[in-house]
């Protein structure tokens, strides 16, 4: 009998312990209870959040853990419009902080998505708003613009909050909206890239047939000053490439040339030995 009763105990335990699962939440979290008992008992969200610290639950209860620190939410809103119909890409960060021991109330009135399902769309519609007043070059490039539209979608966000609360509590602050530079999409990339290569082959283009003008008109310049000189000292051509023939090996110092003349033709080469 005492053995029937030992083996009855144990089995006893046995299913007690597989049929529990601990719940632990890291620091900063809280863990909401949410009862599905299998047989007998209330389904339901347990209004008490769990804390730091291990909870044993039954095996049924699912637990979901809420982050009661502020989190960051990046939010990527592309083809915003600029007054210039402008298609432009944006991402941003939205700070949010569920209140403390409120997690329950969250879960139950907005479930898990709660920023998805109730802010998200609310959000990149307010910055589609804002973005469609201003130029391309103030959303890229104006802070102080920018800061201006942080600021009033901040209000409009923590407003917004405060009306879905007049219908259920929506227990979740809006710390901060950080709304970073306008950059243009990818189409808008591609063709400015495309049309700075342009222009670099123009500029390219057009310095070289400014180098090609310059030169020619500085060898036009030294033909004139050298006509001009022979002139004045009343040099024969023979005579002047003579002359030139010397300004040639004082330019090639330390190297071996000679200078040979054709009097008969007037002609002059330089002879590197």
């Amino acid at each position: 009998m005492k053995k029937i009763l030992y083996l009855f105990m144990l089995l006893v335990t046995v299913v007690a312990m597989s049929s529990c699962h601990g719940v632990e939440p890291n620091a900063g979290e809280e863990a909401v209870l949410v009862y599905k008992p299998w047989f007998v008992g209330s389904e339901g969200v347990d209004p008490e959040p769990v804390k730091t610290g291990l909870t044993w639950c039954a095996f049924s209860t699912e637990s979901v853990i809420y982050k009661i620190i502020p989190e960051k939410h990046q939010v990527n809103i592309e083809d915003l419009m600029s007054t210039e119909n402008t298609p432009l890409d944006c991402h941003s960060v939205i700070i949010t902080k569920i209140k403390e021991g409120k997690s329950p109330i969250l879960h139950q009135n907005y479930g898990v998505d709660w920023f998805d399902t109730n802010l998200f769309n609310y959000y990149s519609n307010r910055v589609r708003d804002y973005f469609s007043q201003y130029s391309p070059f103030d959303l890229m490039s104006n802070r102080e613009i920018l800061n201006n539209i942080d600021t009033k979608i901040t209000k409009e966000m923590r407003d917004f909050v405060a009306q879905l609360s007049k219908d259920k509590e929506f227990p979740v602050e809006i710390v901060q909206v950080t709304v970073g530079k306008a950059i243009p999409n990818k189409e808008q990339l591609d063709e400015m890239n495309r049309t700075a290569k342009e222009v670099q082959a123009k500029q390219t283009e057009q310095r070289r047939a400014e180098a090609q003008k310059a030169r020619g008109e500085a060898e036009r310049q030294r033909a004139i000053a050298d006509k001009a000189y022979m002139k004045e000292m009343n040099l024969s051509t023979e005579q002047f490439i003579q002359l030139k023939a010397w300004d040639v090996i004082e330019k090639k110092q330390g190297a071996s040339i000679d200078v040979l003349f054709d009097g008969s033709s007037n002609k002059m080469w330089n002879i590197r030995r």
